[in-house]
């Protein structure tokens, strides 16, 4: 009797252990982007592409790095680039903790002339798994660039997975002077 008791305490255990072992932080995402900034009186549209990509190094650990390119009003050009790292803990079977670290180089450009900054990304927040198929995101982000000034936004993402390793995405980012909307697809693996 005492053996089943202790069998049971340890499969309660262990199932929590493999549950929170569903999130996958490996991964590759390609999608559609919108933005509207607000710069002064003046809002500036904009569209384009970003890939972006993770993979786990080392338990509760992985780095990654993302590339934008986009299409503005006025015939404007820029393009986006971070390079990161990230940690994630389990809080619960269907909630973990996400924190990232990055660098940040943004470029700007209109017929000859174009302007550099880089900087520093911050954000932290949480992932819920919803049921197996639907996963969402809330992350609070701030960077901070050398010339250009600071931004501190929210990041709400939703993911539905057809299966293991594909799925849908969409997020909606909401800095003080930037809105962006994303579109896309993730491959897991």
């Amino acid at each position: 009797m005492m053996k089943r008791y202790i069998l049971g305490a340890v499969a309660l255990i262990a199932v929590p252990a493999v549950s929170q072992a569903e999130f996958n932080y490996t991964f590759v995402d390609f999608e559609y982007v919108d933005v509207e900034y607000e710069i002064g009186p003046f809002d500036v549209d904009g569209d384009g592409f970003a890939i972006a990509g993770q993979f786990v190094v080392a338990e509760s650990f992985f780095v990654g790095g993302s590339y934008e390119d986009y299409s503005f009003d006025f015939n404007v050009d820029g393009e986006l680039m971070e390079i990161f790292g990230g940690y994630f803990h389990p809080l619960n079977e269907e909630l973990d903790f996400i924190a990232t670290f990055g660098w940040v180089d943004a470029e700007v450009s209109s017929g000859g002339a174009s302007a550099d900054d880089d900087g520093l990304s911050l954000a932290g927040g949480v992932r819920h798994a919803v049921n197996d198929d639907l996963e969402v995101e809330a992350m609070l982000s701030h960077v901070d660039f050398d010339n250009g000034g600071s931004d501190t936004g929210v990041e709400l993402r939703g993911r539905y997975f057809f299966n293991e390793d594909f799925a849908v995405t969409a997020q909606l980012d909401l800095g003080k002077d930037i809105e962006t909307f994303r579109i896309g697809i993730r491959f897991q693996f």
